[in-house]
């Protein structure tokens, strides 16, 4: 097997400490080998998952690990994004190279997800000179894992020879309920349209979103992406938002121009109690993360009101970034994004009506959101950008 493409893996880590070691050795066990794995703790306050972390990092030299404050998962994915990108400039704290032993270093220069630490094991250096020249290695291709979930051990495998001339591979996942009871209704859906094809282009996948009226589409963890690709379309998570997939897989997909179809279940995706999804009936306080806290408390301790807001705040966020990228699209793409995908988020919005606190001013911003997609009829072109132009 040719295993000349490096693939990078950017896995973020938060309070994790059940999980974490069945998905990091569903990743050194990859059958396919030539691996780059960044691992990001993103402010764990559990006991074990920056220690379980280290653990691997130590026994692995494919391994780096970031320690940084809490931020939420787009953030942590940020971090490899920037990471592979070569944004970081490394300068090492250890300057000897001790048998198992972790080597330390911190970011010299730009740090804008205050990162604390970077670690690294000491297989991977011969003398004290590669300290100091360490940098980041060169991928083609990233791919992205959540650390309570975990891959089938051909993920890797089965993905990089079909990477040859599309921009993603898309393949199959299945759910794994962990001490929750699966939902009567629940049915095992998939995002996977035209399934009997093997490539389809991104036109072709807007129309047939269309056809199957599905106006959420969310793109992160199922799938392995051309990384060149995704520097040119400068596409990164956006910070601070939940379900930020939607955003990403909309504007990945609206850009690129062949998919290939891996018709193929090689994710496992762990639905639990406790987990920043929150797929229990009730939200405690610990499936909180720490960067959106005070919405917390401004909801006097009400998890799901919480949750609620901050989705819905997402769903306006994402839908106004992906309004500034509608014009880099052809006018067929366009058209489809918006009576599509930006109604869709729009709609998940209309929630928001029954909140009486609104701490981000997010009723305005769904008001104007609403008049550029609803009130700007061809009858009346010109009526909500006067209107909006009024609100600003």
């Amino acid at each position: 097997m040719d295993q000349t493409k490096t693939v990078g893996v950017v896995i973020p880590i938060y309070n994790v400490e059940k999980y974490l070691k069945e998905c990091l050795d569903s990743v050194i066990n990859q059958t396919y080998k030539n691996l780059q794995v960044i691992l990001v703790n993103d402010g764990s306050t559990d006991e074990n998952s920056l220690k379980i972390a280290k653990e691997y990092t130590l026994k692995d030299e494919r391994f780096i690990l970031f320690d940084k404050e809490n931020g939420g998962q787009s953030t942590a994915r940020n971090v490899g994004i920037e990471y592979f990108s070569g944004e970081y400039k490394l300068k090492n704290i250890t300057t000897q190279i001790k048998e198992t032993s972790l080597i330390e270093f911190e970011l010299d220069g730009n740090n804008p997800y205050n990162i604390y630490k970077v670690y690294k094991s000491y297989k991977a250096f011969n003398n004290e000179q590669d300290l100091i020249n360490f940098t980041y290695p060169i991928i083609d291709y990233i791919i992205f894992l959540d650390s309570d979930d975990y891959w089938e051990l051909n993920c890797i495998e089965e993905c990089v020879p079909r990477m040859d001339g599309v921009e993603v591979v898309w393949f199959d996942w299945k759910k794994f309920y962990d001490n929750i009871e699966k939902p009567k209704n629940d049915i095992e859906h998939t995002w996977m349209i035209l399934s009997e094809r093997k490539k389809i282009t991104s036109l072709e996948w807007l129309y047939e979103m269309r056809k199957k009226n599905n106006d959420l589409f969310a793109f992160c963890i199922q799938g392995m992406v051309n990384f060149s690709f995704l520097k040119n379309i400068k596409l990164k998570f956006i910070d601070n938002l939940v379900s930020e997939d939607f955003h990403f897989g909309i504007v990945l997909f609206t850009k690129l121009s062949n998919i290939y179809i891996l018709n193929k279940q090689l994710y496992t995706y762990r639905i639990r109690a406790n987990s920043t999804c929150s797929h229990e009936g009730k939200v405690s306080e610990e499936s909180i993360s720490l960067f959106v806290k005070n919405l917390y408390f401004i909801f006097d301790k009400d998890g799901h009101k919480t949750k609620t807001y901050h989705y819905i705040s997402s769903c306006i966020f994402m839908a106004f970034d992906i309004l500034k990228r509608i014009d880099s699209y052809n006018s067929e793409n366009a058209k489809i994004v918006k009576e599509l995908f930006l109604i869709g988020l729009l709609k998940q919005s209309s929630a928001i009506a029954s909140f009486d606190i609104d701490p981000w001013s997010i009723k305005f911003k769904y008001e104007i959101l609403n008049d550029l997609l609803i009130s700007n009829t061809p009858q009346n072109p010109q009526g909500a950008i006067l209107r909006v132009k009024n609100q600003l």
